[in-house]
Formats: structure tokens, C-alpha cells, sequence
């Protein structure tokens, strides 16, 4: 149905590691799956986009929602991967 790529910045120590951010919309009973190792903070990022995109006048899709954050062996923690910002290409 409907597929999006971004990126985000874990923090491991004091290096930076870039985080694909993938979402994947199919059809199915409403749910949000979030997959590649996420902390405590993550897992309850679905309410945080859930409220923002509600107060924002958007709908929240009545379909399968999956959230992929990849590479899976990097822990990611915290609110910074509610909101990832597109990938900037070099020209």
C-alpha cells in the first residue's frame, strides 16, 4: 500500500550512527509494529505520532502499520526517531 525511507541519528557512546527509518502501510487489522531493537521511549513512540498527527488534523490510517529501524544491532533510544528527517543526497 504504501512504503516511506528516512533517516535518524542514534548515539552510541559519543559517535553518531545514521538509522534508516522505514514505514510500511498495508492493508490488515489497525496496528503499529516497531521493529530493530527500540528501547522503552520508542515503544511508546506510537502514541507520540499518533497525538501529533491527530492534532494536526491528519488522520491516523485504520490499517497495518510496521516501522523498521535498521541496522537492528544498534540499540536506539529516546523521542529523536519520532520525527526523522529526510536523508540530505550531496550534490
Amino acid at each position: 500500500m504504501g512504503f516511506a525511507r528516512t533517516c535518524a541519528v542514534a548515539l552510541v557512546g559519543v559517535e553518531g550512527v545514521v538509522v534508516e527509518v522505514q514505514a510500511d502501510l498495508e492493508p490488515g487489522v489497525a496496528a503499529f509494529t516497531l521493529v530493530g531493537l527500540p528501547d522503552k521511549s520508542l515503544t511508546e513512540s506510537r502514541d507520540r505520532v499518533r497525538a501529533a498527527m491527530v492534532n494536526s488534523g491528519a488522520e491516523w490510517p485504520q490499517k497495518k502499520l510496521t516501522v523498521g529501524l535498521s541496522p537492528a544491532s544498534v540499540p536506539k533510544a529516546g523521542s529523536g526517531f519520532d520525527l526523522a528527517k529526510p536523508r540530505q543526497e550531496p550534490s
